[in-house]
């Protein structure tokens, strides 16, 4: 994949994003935004949709190496987005598995409905005071959430 190399075959980083670039002589790949923007596509929109916790099938597929998404995750400037995106992920993935179970509950599966009972979806035992890193994650999921919910609502005017 040469465009997403240099033009000394160094793994391009900021100069992949419309957002980021600098150099004029390379052309932007992705955008940051969380949907296609100018003919580009997102890279947050493809990490999403990709699914894939561990990102070594989405770094390959989608920028050749894992090589490349390892530089890319090692940019200082980048840490911003993809720690959003890897919350969204996890939270998207346990929404998913939630509904899975609802599903089995409701066809009568009884370690669903326990699951479901219990609360399986939270990985804290409830044992315990929450660790400063958790009260600060979820404060932080909780802020994105807000957001989210303020710009839908000015969208729809409410």
């Amino acid at each position: 994949m040469p465009e997403y190399k240099d033009s000394m075959g160094r793994y391009r980083t900021q100069s992949l994003f419309l957002e980021t670039i600098s150099i004029t002589t390379e052309t932007p790949v992705f955008t940051l935004k969380p949907q296609d923007h100018k003919g580009l596509p997102s890279l947050k929109r493809l990490y999403l949709e990709w699914m894939d916790p561990t990102e070594y099938s989405f770094a390959v597929e989608v920028l050749g190496s894992w090589e490349h998404w390892l530089k890319l995750c090692g940019s200082e400037w980048f840490m911003e987005h993809i720690t959003v995106w890897r919350d969204e992920l996890e939270i998207k993935l346990r929404s998913e598995g939630v509904a899975s179970m609802r599903k089995l509950a409701a066809k009568g599966n009884k370690d669903a409905s326990k699951w479901l009972a219990e609360k399986g979806w939270n990985k804290r035992s409830g044992a315990g005071r929450p660790s400063k890193e958790e009260v600060e994650r979820e404060r932080m999921q909780q802020a994105r959430l807000a957001s989210d919910l303020d710009d839908d609502a000015k969208r729809l005017g409410l």
